[in-house]
């Protein structure tokens, strides 16, 4: 049976047990303010050791700073992690950012991302936001599964998340639009 909860924090490792193997195709760039897909061939097996060693300690230090962390379990082993950030931001400081998002490999095209991705915008409307900032991988099904959803390309992204990672598709979300 799948479950959604949120992470204790003595969970946080347990992250990395979730399936991040998959082959990746095609990837979005953004050109003259346009998504533009291109051919790539990537086959990733899992979480690389250096994205554990660097995120793990973020993902600790947000834990404790009142970020929200919510878990998508198959009985007791997690399978999918949505993980929203605390701070308002913004012109009008009514962005949150969904820092993180993720379903294991078997348990992709199941509908599960979308359990996770509204739990996190109820989150977010609860913790005073309007929108969702994200910064997606630019993969094609990471991009179009947030398109899918209702997400709209920033051309103006945020400057510090977009200087943090340049290459990812900067997207809103507006809570409430579905």
């Amino acid at each position: 049976m799948i479950t959604t909860r949120e992470l204790k924090r003595a969970e946080l490792n347990d992250i990395w047990t979730i399936d991040r193997s998959e082959v990746i195709e095609a990837s979005f760039v953004m050109e003259n303010g346009a998504l533009v897909l291109k051919p790539e061939h990537i086959d990733v097996p899992g979480w690389s050791p250096a994205m554990v060693k660097a995120t793990t300690p973020a993902f600790e230090t947000g834990y404790d700073g009142g970020d929200w962390f919510c878990g998508l379990f198959d009985t007791d082993q997690l399978i999918g992690i949505a993980v929203l950030g605390n701070q308002l931001f913004g012109d009008n400081s009514d962005f949150l950012q969904l820092k993180f998002l993720h379903v294991g490999s078997r348990h992709r095209g199941q509908g599960l991302g979308k359990q996770l991705f509204d739990a996190a915008a109820t989150e977010a409307r609860k913790r005073g936001a309007g929108r969702l900032y994200i910064s997606a991988t630019p993969t094609e099904n990471t991009v179009k599964f947030y398109l899918g959803l209702g997400c709209r390309v920033l051309i103006e992204p945020d400057p510090a998340l977009f200087e943090e990672e340049p290459e990812d598709i900067h997207l809103d979300y507006e809570i409430g639009t579905r």
